[in-house]
């Protein structure tokens, strides 16, 4: 793909702060929210009360998993994270598909093929992947 002919403007491109508008529109299949265990609940970094009305609707799927992380010295313990993640009630598929690949990332770190995983379930177009990728995984 020629990236100079065809560029992809990763602002405008990012779903962050328009999951929901974009899974009503049927734009985006997985919305996936995360913090540490110790700072949540919190609307601003998992929207839930949002979300609410379309899970109780059958619209939307919701499920939640925490996953442990590296020992952090601030929090003097092994860091938590807890997922919350929604998908269209027809892409409930992608759910478990996220948490495993992010239980294979706690084994392998982060890379290129994670990443593009991770891009794909949530909705970005393989050209938006392909400009992301570029740009965070430049090539040598």
């Amino acid at each position: 793909m020629n990236m100079e002919r065809n560029p992809i403007d990763l602002q405008a491109a990012n779903h962050t702060n328009r999951e929901l508008e974009l899974m009503l529109a049927g734009r985006k299949p997985l919305a996936v929210f995360y913090d540490e265990i110790s700072v949540l609940p919190d609307e601003r970094i998992i929207p839930e009360a949002r979300f609410a009305p379309h899970v109780a609707s059958g619209r939307f799927v919701r499920a939640e998993a925490v996953l442990s992380g590296p020992f952090s010295p601030r929090l003097r313990r092994d860091f938590r994270a807890k997922y919350v993640l929604f998908a269209l009630a027809a892409e409930a598929w992608r759910i478990p598909a996220f948490l495993l690949v992010q239980r294979v990332a706690e084994r392998t770190g982060h890379n290129e093929m994670r990443e593009r995983l991770v891009s794909s379930l949530l909705g970005y177009t393989d050209a938006e992947i392909d400009a992301w990728c570029a740009r965070s995984f430049p090539k040598a």
